[in-house]
């Protein structure tokens, strides 16, 4: 009779651990799939050509449909069957009634068209809870890049696997005084020359 006792113990003991499990998703694969998309591609390549700044293999990357383009640096995007606001990873653009907030945004507008592919970072989410990714053109051009290339965004000094790329880029369209943000003096006033 012990044996019994002994033997239900550990079954229940058993089930208890699994249901555990299962509930801080550690339980069938297929429970864990519905996050693979936004895992981190660790070996994703980029490829500098004369015209921008490319991911070598954007098959790779995940697609969403871009439903609004917000600003310079965000998108409304449908998302695993919702709507999302995604936040650029790596770059920053002018604020609204900011110097070069309407060029930026209507770059982004042009270069984002219907649909994007992304590409996620360690950091997910920001501190609004919009999604965070480097995003991609559907023939694989980096948007990030070439806003900061063409002088409508500025790189993020802070964070990202891509950092010293996008501030390199920087370095080289404030150089060449490339777009809006550089190839004029915002926010300054003009002294008169007599």
């Amino acid at each position: 009779m012990t044996f019994f006792w002994r033997g239900l113990g550990i079954v229940a003991l058993g089930l208890f651990l699994w249901m555990a499990a299962f509930r801080e998703g550690a339980g069938p694969r297929q429970s864990r799939r519905a996050d693979a998309q936004e895992e981190v591609v660790q070996d994703l390549a980029l490829l500098f050509r004369a015209d921008g700044l490319y991911c070598a293999d954007v098959s790779r990357l995940p697609p969403a449909a871009v439903v609004e383009v917000v600003d310079g640096d965000t998108l409304r995007i449908q998302w695993k069957g919702k709507e999302e606001f995604l936040r650029y990873y790596g770059i920053n653009t002018p604020e609204r009634d900011r110097p070069c907030y309407d060029e930026a945004t209507k770059r982004n507008r042009a270069l984002a068209g219907r649909e994007v592919r992304l590409a996620f970072d360690e950091r997910q989410r920001d501190r609004y809870g919009r999604l965070l990714a480097y995003v991609f053109t559907e023939d694989g051009r980096s948007i990030d890049a070439q806003l900061v290339m063409e002088g409508w965004a500025r790189a993020w000094r802070k964070d990202g696997r891509f950092r010293l790329d996008l501030e390199r880029l920087e370095r080289e369209a404030r150089a060449a005084k490339t777009g809006c943000l550089w190839g004029r003096r915002t926010g300054r006033k003009r002294k008169n020359v007599k």
